[in-house]
């Protein structure tokens, strides 16, 4: 911990308050600035305005395992668990178990039993069990000492719980105190003991509260809290830190708080560091498209935040027009997008890129791209640059080109062609907008305008990555993964991407399309985080080898195999796992009571202007 950690965590420790404390510049006495609430004694102890309620722990099981306490983190509500060791040295512990022992051995015959032993000269048969099997207990424990296997020392465990209404209070203790029992041990709410058990507990208290057995290191390893349900960041630091850049002070928070099986809530993030790209993974109808739309209506929490969604089937629709972007169908007749991609030409590197991209037309319709056809193009080009910008179309370009071949590659993306009301247009309908989706179902139909319509929509988007928080999510991505030039440049995106503040979200419904994509290896180290989807054949030995080539484990598999459709995910990352769902299904079959079949009916009216 940092100076500031560690008197954040101190000032916690006696303080209803929470809050960060910074170090102060010129040195002080901890009690000079962590104090700030009034503690008053007496069976029910009070810190400031919060009753005071401590559990100690008087008898133990007689054998232990790993995370033996782990139910107390199952239970809803707070509470401060502290366990305080204090090690001995070898001699030193030694001789502690030494006298426990010859105590316990010592307890084995009673007076009586003695006496009849002195006048008859013959050895007692009748011993008490308990005392003899103590006595085995500490020759064990001397054993382990002698070996050096384990050390041994004074363990204090101690339970705080904290609330202004004492009959709540009450309500939790019992909670707390029931599920110590059960897990074998003999609690107890600290009354006459009440203050010197709290006290105790806080760092640095070594004498106060007497209850204190021995215990071996090995015994301490499995009552501490060593685990607890993982709840995921509270907030995101890369985008606190960019926002900051950008002149919006504070915190920003993780992007979204989900359920999980427990009271513990999973704060769910994309990012792993600075780097936000994610997979997620899942066959049809398993939820992908819900998730999605709810990832992406989340972003715009944060400040200036923007998102550009590739969708496939409309599935984004409502999610777009209620939060006023813009959806545009790509393609057939409902299309109200049309291009422009020569506009900027006038500027060096945006010519050098409109060569690119009609060399790639022409090559795509058969045309050889030879160094005459590279000059007659270019040639093209320029010549358009020094005109009006509403004369950079395709139209006249095809007109200024003389090699008929060239001409005739371009001549179905003009408005003489089919493509033209898409690529053809004397000035361009995207507009900037914080969020613009485009469906792609019509265009994925027209395979000669599919390549050369994304790539002048990539173009425009990367000069709209300037560090704003920006989301971009590719719904179907085996589109991409399959054409080896989309594949390309999303290999070219998961590497410059994260410097600009974009996060990537690859959504697809079978981990085979990702790992027959040529960049596999790129999508698999520049992923930190993926979301896996219910899927009931993931145990099956085919589908188990693609989710071991993703990272996942044999439990991991299984908890994907058995997961519920449409209701929850797998969430896996570096900082973490856990299986979370996305709402309460209490709420949703509410609506659909109250709302019935109207859904559509109330999307139709959205769209209305």
């Amino acid at each position: 911990l940092t100076d500031d950690e560690t008197l954040t965590y101190l000032h916690s420790c006696i303080s209803t308050k929470r809050h960060p404390v910074a170090t102060p510049e010129t040195p002080a006495y901890l009690d000079a600035f962590l104090t700030d609430d009034d503690f008053q004694g007496g069976l029910l102890p009070r810190l400031g305005g919060q009753y005071l309620r401590t559990l100690s722990v008087r008898a133990y099981p007689t054998t232990s395992c790993p995370g033996l306490l782990d139910r107390l983190n199952e239970l809803g509500i707070s509470y401060r668990w502290v366990c305080r060791y204090l090690p001995l040295d070898k001699e030193d512990a030694r001789k502690a178990v030494t006298t426990v022992r010859k105590r316990w051995f010592a307890k084995r015959k009673g007076v009586m039993a003695l006496l009849k032993e002195a006048i008859t000269r013959e050895p007692s048969l009748l011993e008490d069990p308990d005392a003899a099997a103590k006595s085995v207990d500490a020759d064990a424990a001397l054993a382990i000492l002698g070996g050096d296997y384990a050390s041994i020392g004074y363990f204090t465990p101690t339970v705080t719980l904290m609330d202004a209404d004492p009959d709540r209070l009450a309500n939790r203790v019992r909670e707390v105190e029931g599920a110590i029992n059960r897990a074998g041990f003999v609690c107890k709410v600290e009354d006459v003991n009440a203050v010197e058990a709290w006290i105790g507990s806080l760092p640095g208290q070594a004498y106060a509260d007497l209850r204190r057995p021995l215990v071996s290191s090995l015994n301490l390893c499995d009552m501490m809290p060593m685990s607890a349900i993982w709840p995921g960041p509270t907030i995101n630091a890369h985008l606190s830190a960019e926002c900051q850049k950008r002149g919006h002070p504070g915190l920003q928070p993780a992007l979204l708080v989900t359920r999980t099986a427990g009271t513990t809530p999973f704060r769910f993030d994309l990012h792993q560091g600075d780097v936000g790209h994610t997979m997620i993974v899942g066959p049809t109808g398993s939820g992908k498209s819900v998730l999605l739309n709810t990832l992406a209506m989340q972003w715009l929490r944060y400040p200036e935040a923007q998102v550009f969604y590739f969708d496939k089937g409309a599935s984004s629709r409502a999610s777009t027009l209620l939060v006023g972007g813009q959806f545009y169908v790509l393609g057939g007749d409902q299309s109200e997008l049309a291009f422009q991609p020569l506009a900027q030409i006038d500027a060096p590197d945006d010519r050098a890129w409109a060569q690119e991209w009609v060399q790639d037309i022409v090559a795509a319709e058969g045309v050889p791209i030879t160094p005459p056809v590279k000059d007659e193009i270019w040639s093209g080009l320029r010549n358009l640059a020094e005109g009006p910008r509403d004369q950079r179309t395709l139209t006249l370009l095809a007109a200024t080109i003389q090699d008929q071949a060239v001409k005739a590659a371009l001549t179905p993306y003009t408005l003489s062609g089919p493509y033209g009301h898409l690529l053809d247009a004397n000035q361009n309908a995207l507009k900037p907008a914080a969020w613009q989706t485009f469906e792609m179902a019509e265009l994925m139909a027209s395979k000669s305008a599919l390549a050369p319509v994304l790539t002048y929509i990539f173009r425009s988007l990367e000069r709209r990555f300037d560090g704003r928080p920006t989301l971009l999510v590719l719904d179907e991505a085996w589109l991409f993964l399959d054409q080896g030039a989309f594949a390309a440049k999303i290999r070219e995106w998961l590497k410059t991407l994260r410097k600009f503040n974009v996060a990537v979200v690859f959504a697809t419904q079978s981990l085979a399309d990702v790992a027959r994509s040529s960049i596999a290896p790129a999508l698999i180290e520049s992923c930190p985080t993926r979301i896996f989807l219910p899927n009931p054949d993931a145990q099956t030995p085919q589908i188990t080898a693609l989710y071991q080539d993703f990272g996942l484990n044999p439990q991991q598999v299984r908890i994907i195999a058995n997961a519920t459709p449409k209701r929850e995910y797998y969430y896996q990352a570096t900082s973490g796992n856990r299986l979370f769902e996305l709402a309460d299904e209490l709420l949703i079959a509410g609506r659909r009571r109250a709302h019935g079949g109207q859904g559509h009916a109330a999307q139709a009216e959205l769209e209305q202007p």
